[in-house]
């Protein structure tokens, strides 16, 4: 199977499943909301038999039904119509597809668990033929009966139809497949325990059987999925779906990274836990670190809500921000924990000022790292670092403004009074008998009593400098909605605007080895387009990430409903 069938299958699927999820609040809440507010405290039972191998899963732990009325709440009356719509369309889409009825075939006897898995990205482990990825949907069973009679219905169905049926026993368990013509996905079926389970292929089930047979083999028995687990348990709170995502499963030029996110709802909107993973580690930077005080991850610095508003009160309204405390030990942990070509996308993101650790190791108060949109282009930047000693900060940025000198002309002007040293890059003249030379700022940086001031435009930083807090993020109030419902002890807080432009990102990463390896047109499938739909103008995004070790992030995200 090529790669693009199995992402339609994929988004085919995942489509119906993020609607029905997504898609259901007016009943719910005119009868008891709580049921969806409050989620389950269990987890998912697929890892019990998904494989260690698998690249990535979404378990959803809700009733599509409960869920889908959930969501019908969640967009403007004007807009319910097109998401019935598109429940319907894709519900059409997955008979196309499969041949499955959900109404028929799946709801009546449907429980709390949905599970969607890429189980291998290739299963004959001969790339030279091409990707030949294996896919599983698994539904849990409220009444194991009725879920077999409709299954057997189903099949007889395809049989009557002129499908011809495969049969195979693996493991004492009934195996049926069959294929489909060359624009339809093959299926395969069976029956574990109390969950139906689908594949694109027998090759996946006889895996997942082999995983249900012996528990050391499974995706949950392995010891880094637990570890990401345990930190985002959360005995208060229930959640409504699960995610997890291995790149370096998914190829062999990924980096080393992994996810494992919780996902539930509150009142103010959605909120994920999340355990990230970055196994790619510098040895270089790893000794720097370890015999440098400012950066050991054993006193990971805290900021509270005063930090969080003094920061925000020097940021412009309408940006996009991270603050923190300890920039140095921040930029210190990056290059420590990214990958190279990661290292490398973020040196270009801030040049000229090097991805040094020691360069900005001055530089451990409070900070503000702001982006500010801007229309058809790149969004301009703005850092912010509080002034802890005034003569160290002054030579720690004489020291880069030495650095600059190398490639760029170091100048000062005054704006505001205030003096603002300024790297230029220098232009001449076309015209040979013209003597003019034109100059383009690249970087701008100052200091006051207490802070000190980087940004790319001249622009951005005299609105910084002369900001009066009505002006400033700190004065918005979504970002006081947000501010009030952070959790305590966070290392660093990150706020997205609802005005965030994402498609200047696909120009900045088209530089990583392996972005060429992630089709394209997965963003132009249906559950792209929705999440692309919810996020414009619809949520004001943001996440919270405490750094628990040195490769292993939690944190949390929360979008809020407008």
């Amino acid at each position: 199977m090529k790669i693009k069938s199995v992402f339609v299958g994929i988004a085919v699927v995942g489509v119906l499943l993020l609607v029905l999820s997504f898609s259901t609040v007016a009943k719910v809440l005119g009868a008891n909301p709580r049921d969806v507010l409050l989620g389950v405290k269990t987890q998912p039972q697929a890892v019990n038999f998904l494989p260690q191998r698998s690249p990535l899963f979404w378990s959803f732990l809700i009733n599509p039904e409960r869920l889908e009325l959930f969501s019908q709440l969640a967009v403007k009356p004007s807009e319910r119509r097109e998401v019935r719509q598109a429940v319907a369309d894709l519900k059409q889409k997955l008979q196309q597809n499969w041949l499955i009825d959900y109404d028929r075939d799946i709801q009546p006897w449907l429980d709390q668990e949905i599970t969607l898995a890429l189980t291998d990205t290739d299963l004959d482990r001969q790339p030279n033929n091409g990707l030949q990825s294996g896919y599983l949907l698994a539904f849990a069973a409220k009444d194991s009966n009725l879920a077999k009679a409709s299954i057997d219905a189903f099949w007889q169905r395809l049989a009557v139809n002129g499908s011809d049926l495969g049969f195979e026993q693996y493991q004492g368990v009934s195996i049926l497949s069959t294929s489909f013509a060359e624009d339809r996905p093959a299926i395969a079926g069976t029956i574990l325990g109390k969950f139906v389970l689908f594949a694109n292929d027998s090759r996946v089930l006889r895996e997942v059987i082999a995983a249900w047979r012996s528990p050391d083999l499974a995706l949950a028995s392995l010891d880094t999925y637990r570890a990401r687990q345990a930190p985002i348990l959360d005995k208060n709170n229930g959640k409504v779906a699960v995610a997890y995502v291995n790149l370096a499963e998914l190829g062999e030029d990924l980096p080393k990274e992994s996810l494992l996110m919780d996902l539930r709802f509150d009142k103010a909107g959605i909120r994920a836990k999340t355990s990230l993973t970055l196994a790619n580690q510098s040895t270089e930077t790893s000794t720097e670190i370890s015999t440098d005080q400012s950066t050991d991850q054993s006193t990971e610095p805290k900021i509270s809500q005063k930090i969080l508003g003094n920061m925000a009160s020097v940021i412009p309204s309408g940006s996009s921000v991270v603050i923190g405390n300890n920039l140095g030990q921040t930029v210190a942990s990056l290059k420590k924990t990214l990958a190279p070509e990661w290292q490398n996308l973020l040196a270009k993101a801030i040049a000229p000022i090097p991805l040094e650790s020691r360069a900005l190791t001055w530089a451990q108060g409070d900070y503000a790292i702001a982006l500010i949109p801007q229309p058809h282009s790149h969004p301009d930047w703005l850092i912010v670092a509080k002034v802890e000693d005034a003569e160290i900060a002054k030579t720690a940025i004489a020291s880069l403004d030495d650095l600059a000198r190398n490639k760029l002309t170091v100048g000062e002007i005054s704006l505001e009074q205030q003096p603002v040293t300024v790297w230029t890059k220098l232009i001449a003249s076309d015209n040979s008998a013209n003597d003019e030379v034109s100059g383009k700022a690249i970087a701008l940086h100052t200091q006051t009593k207490d802070y000190l001031y980087l940004s790319n435009s001249l622009k951005i930083l005299e609105s910084a400098l002369t900001i009066k807090n009505s002006a400033s993020i700190a004065a918005s109030k979504d970002f006081k909605k947000i501010v009030s419902g952070l959790p305590k002890d966070i290392s660093a807080y990150g706020y997205i605007n609802n005005n965030f432009d994402f498609s200047w990102l696909q120009t900045s990463i088209s530089d990583l080895k392996f972005w060429s390896k992630i089709p394209q047109k997965i963003g132009n499938n249906p559950p792209f387009k929705i999440i692309k739909h919810l996020e414009s103008g619809t949520f004001t995004n943001t996440f919270t990430s405490e750094s628990s070790s040195t490769d292993i992030f939690n944190g949390e995200i929360e979008l809020f409903l407008k």
